[in-house]
């Protein structure tokens, strides 16, 4: 009886089909990750890791405003839209010609239009709540991403999967440009919200640096072989804490119009520490076999697994706090794992290596959840 009535909720549908489009998609790009990892080997996987790094750095500099300003605005009725995909489509297609100065190669610059202007797209979808919408865009980018990835590394190398990444963004942002030919942006609203458009561009920002510094900290210190275990490491954490990122999308439009999702978020984190289980117990005797040559690796993932609880934690506090348009604390929350995480990873890795590296990434995931936790409960204001 309860399980009918669950299944008759709109949130329970809602969840169900953001959560299906996302386990599909991420599925795909899973399956098309993993080959790569086999295909490129330790190092090559490493030397693309950083490449996509820096590509990831660049896309959120050109985010202004951030994609959940996006989500917010959007859930608020606010018209919003124009105005953020005009200022960042200009500051993406600037960062082409600044990085093909500075790296020589196009291949960055592609990546960082087709993910500005997809991304937002996404945001928007889901700020409107159109969750049917958002998966089917979701999963058919993934198929067109793989597709186009395995093509573009035959015919240029790595360098091809980031171009891919760029033309399968751009293929489904049509409706933007569409838009765009006859919107009147109101560009007004970024002085009377400017200081939540500031604080989340910084926040996503802070949180770029945060997913993506260690990458380009273990390159150059530690090298690519290692920086592709690691790599690979957490690939497979994203898959394992796929749960609070489909919750998030979720539970974001909710918290900024004042809906409760409390039992979502219980039912959350106890499937996370289930997951954090299957990390540390059984998936690392399987590595060997299906990843010979990532040695490394089977020592990473059981202490990476431990971050999936502290994952979880965070990401249902941030949704909170973004809701409430509060992004000042989860901003100073990203400023101290990153605090924690690049100094601890330089002195951790020094002394104990590859296990060095993930325990530092798990002390600053953690850091952040504790903040967060200690910001939601006595730092706002109900």
């Amino acid at each position: 009886m309860i399980w009918d009535r669950l299944k008759k909720s709109p949130g329970f549908k809602n969840i169900s089909i953001l959560g299906s489009s996302t386990i599909v998609g991420n599925a795909i790009s899973s399956v098309f990750w993993i080959y790569l990892a086999d295909l490129l080997g330790p190092e090559k996987y490493g030397e693309f890791g950083y490449f996509i790094s820096i590509a990831a750095i660049v896309s959120n500099v050109c985010l202004v405003g951030g994609t959940w300003s996006m989500t917010v605005y959007t859930a608020k009725r606010m018209k919003i839209q124009p105005p953020l995909y005009i200022i960042s489509l200009i500051s993406s297609c600037t960062s082409l010609v600044i990085v093909f100065i500075i790296f020589n190669t196009i291949s960055i610059g592609i990546y960082v239009i087709g993910y500005v202007i997809f991304q937002l797209f996404l945001a928007e979808l889901l700020g409107f709540k159109l969750f049917k919408r958002y998966g089917k865009f979701y999963i058919f980018h993934k198929i067109a991403f793989v597709c186009l990835a395995l093509s573009f590394n035959h015919i240029i190398g790595f360098e091809g999967i980031i171009i891919a990444y760029g033309v399968s963004y751009l293929i489904f942002s049509f409706p933007v440009f569409k838009m765009l030919i006859t919107a009147k942006p109101d560009f007004g609203i970024f002085k009377t919200k400017f200081g939540f458009l500031t604080n989340n561009y910084l926040y996503d920002l802070s949180a770029t640096a945060n997913n993506q510094m260690d990458k380009l900290i273990i390159a150059p210190m530690f090298g690519f072989i290692l920086l592709g275990n690691y790599y690979l490491g957490l690939q497979i954490i994203g898959v394992l804490g796929i749960l609070p990122g489909i919750v998030f999308n979720y539970i974001l439009t909710h918290d900024a119009s004042g809906q409760s999702t409390t039992q979502v978020k219980k039912i959350t984190l106890l499937c996370s520490v289930g997951f954090a289980l299957l990390g540390i117990f059984l998936l690392p005797p399987l590595m060997p076999i299906v990843f010979p040559e990532y040695t490394e690796a089977v020592t990473l993932l059981p202490i990476l697994s431990l971050s999936l609880i502290p994952i979880a934690i965070h990401t249902i506090f941030s949704s909170k706090l973004l809701g409430q348009e509060k992004t000042r604390y989860i901003l100073i929350g990203y400023l101290i794992s990153i605090s924690i995480l690049l100094p601890s990873m330089i002195i951790l890795g020094n002394e104990f290596g590859a296990e060095g590296i993930a325990t530092a990434y798990v002390l600053s995931q953690s850091a952040y959840a504790i903040f967060l936790v200690f910001a939601a409960k006595l730092l706002v204001k109900k």
